[in-house]
């Protein structure tokens, strides 16, 4: 008798802490008894927050996405989200955007979803950590601030199942050097000098850091046991 598919055994809801800034959706679908490939949904932007002063936008550069695997491993040859990827926004918020639009090399694919939506930003995208432990590192184009777009549904890897249940943790990490203010308005001088405005903006990243950013920016869990139909 063949050996049935594992099965999602609780549902799976992502914790994105600033979804202006990303949201994160990480998916797992069952292929063999022993194998459940991976799928990611990631959406970067800007966001804004009002100050009792002003105002400011902040995005972020890149980070790192480290899953924690409980009864499963992913070998280096399964990890399929790698090297030069395109974002795409939807066609109103490019043009409400400030940022002029770069062309990326990979056109993402056209969905019914996605034919309204336009190249923005190519990001980059690097893998390294164990089998147990793995890590992709992003990084956005040097030609751009922030990361903003959306990566749909692509391939991150295949899960080989050692036993079960089996987990998926999955959290989105970002530095101090991450954090990229797009904008601030009214809270300082317009005559402060390019060292003065250098420390504000890095007090209120380290600010955002610790308010906004940790212990992690998004994170998600996924569980898989072989259950009675």
């Amino acid at each position: 008798m063949q050996q049935p598919l594992p099965k999602q055994s609780q549902p799976n809801l992502p914790e994105n802490r600033c979804p202006s800034c990303l949201s994160m959706q990480l998916e797992g679908i069952p292929v063999q008894p022993d194998q459940i490939d991976l799928y990611l949904t990631m959406n970067f932007d800007v966001q804004c927050e009002s100050l009792p002063k002003g105002s400011i936008s902040f995005g972020i550069k890149g980070g790192k996405l480290e899953l924690r695997l409980e009864n499963g491993r992913i070998h280096h040859q399964f990890r399929e989200l790698t090297g030069s990827l395109a974002l795409a926004l939807h066609q109103k918020e490019q043009q409400a955007n400030s940022y002029p639009v770069a062309k990326a090399d990979a056109e993402p694919e056209q969905t019914e979803d996605t034919k309204e939506q336009v190249p923005l930003v190519t990001c980059q995208v690097k893998t390294k950590g164990s089998q147990k432990n793995p890590v992709w590192v992003f990084a956005v184009d040097p030609a751009k601030p922030v990361l903003q777009g959306l990566l749909k549904r692509a391939k991150l890897a295949t899960l080989n199942v050692i036993a079960t249940p089996c987990s998926v943790e999955a959290t989105f990490d970002v530095s101090l050097q991450d954090i990229y203010l797009t904008r601030v308005q009214g809270l300082w001088s317009a005559n402060m000098s390019t060292n003065q405005l250098a420390i504000l903006e890095r007090g209120i990243a380290q600010l955002l850091l610790k308010r906004k950013f940790q212990p992690y920016l998004s994170r998600i869990e996924l569980h898989f046991d072989y259950l009675e139909t």
